[in-house]
């Protein structure tokens, strides 16, 4: 197979600056065993190091040049100092090539071993390439499984039903569903699914992070449209803040003002469902008095209640 004259270029530049340093530190090389050394042919060398005669600092002139000497069939090299170090990466370089490489590993499947072995490798030399560096310990990888997203992308296109395993952050459990994957969408960074929930019997919206599994389904319900949108079935909810007041405001998304940063401020919040209005009151240690609405404020306190108990603590 004949390589592109891209590849070649880029291969024959790599190898005039690797020749400079070895030919300082081999002067007076064979030009047979300067050949063997690069595995090319004895024309291609000639070729290369002719470049390089052409090769050096701005003013080309003999002073700026490099110069060598191989007509005797023996190579010796001078005035090479600006290009007499190995080629080496930069610390950003390695970093890049580190995240890039632990990136693609996570990408392959489980039973390429070979492959992620290589790519483990490879992230291993050059971590070890930086003693002071923290490359060791830095990792990148996809925030949603291309596997996952091709598969979702495949139900689409086919309109196919997934079995799912989704970590319901809500309710902050494990759960399988069969979903008609309809739309994915990016908000605010963030890509979503939004699906058709056999289990919910209505659209609903996943994080495509949080879809841990997925296997074909051979269900065959048919959706149902004549359910309402998400956005007319969210829970509005009147909070009381009496500490932590920025993290509220940012945790329920509501814009900071002059006005409301003043004594206990209440705001006006929604959430998309009782479970997360719940997990999110709590989390804040009293700091917040729900008011409204009653079901979600009395499974606040029986939650607060059993908490309590769980330490031996009368109200």
């Amino acid at each position: 197979m004949v390589k592109s004259t891209k590849n070649a270029n880029l291969e024959r530049t790599a190898r005039l600056l690797n020749l400079v340093p070895y030919l300082l530190a081999h002067q007076g090389i064979a030009v047979r065993e300067l050949s063997a050394v690069f595995a090319v042919s004895e024309t291609e060398l000639l070729e290369d190091l002719n470049t390089l005669w052409m090769c050096g600092l701005p003013g080309y002139t003999p002073l700026e040049l490099i110069d060598l000497s191989f007509d005797s069939g023996y190579v010796t090299i001078w005035n090479a100092e600006t290009l007499q170090s190995p080629r080496s990466l930069s610390r950003d370089e390695a970093l890049t090539l580190v995240l890039g490489l632990g990136y693609l590993k996570d990408e392959i499947e489980d039973g390429d071993r070979d492959l992620q072995l290589s790519l483990e490798g490879l992230i291993g030399k050059l971590a070890a390439s930086f003693e002071n560096a923290p490359l060791k310990k830095v990792h990148a990888g996809a925030a949603s499984s291309a596997l996952i997203r091709g598969a979702i992308e495949k139900a689409m296109l086919e309109r196919g039903v997934l079995n799912i395993s989704y970590h319901s952050m809500a309710r902050d459990v494990l759960t399988e569903r069969a979903v008609h994957p309809l739309e994915l969408r990016i908000e605010e960074g963030v890509e979503y699914l939004y699906a058709y929930c056999e289990s919910s019997a209505g659209y609903r919206t996943f994080r495509l992070d949080r879809v841990l599994s997925f296997t074909p389904s051979n269900s065959s319900v048919v959706p149902s449209f004549s359910e309402k949108p998400e956005s007319e079935r969210r829970i509005r909810a009147e909070i009381e803040v009496h500490s932590r007041l920025r993290d509220a405001f940012e945790r329920f998304r509501v814009p900071i003002d002059a006005t409301s940063t003043a004594g206990s401020p209440t705001i006006s919040a929604e959430g998309f469902n009782s479970d997360w209005l719940v997990r999110e009151i709590m989390s804040f240690g009293g700091e917040l008095d729900l008011h409204l609405p009653t079901v979600e404020r009395a499974k606040v306190l029986a939650r607060s209640e059993r908490t309590l108990m769980a330490y031996d603590v009368s109200l």
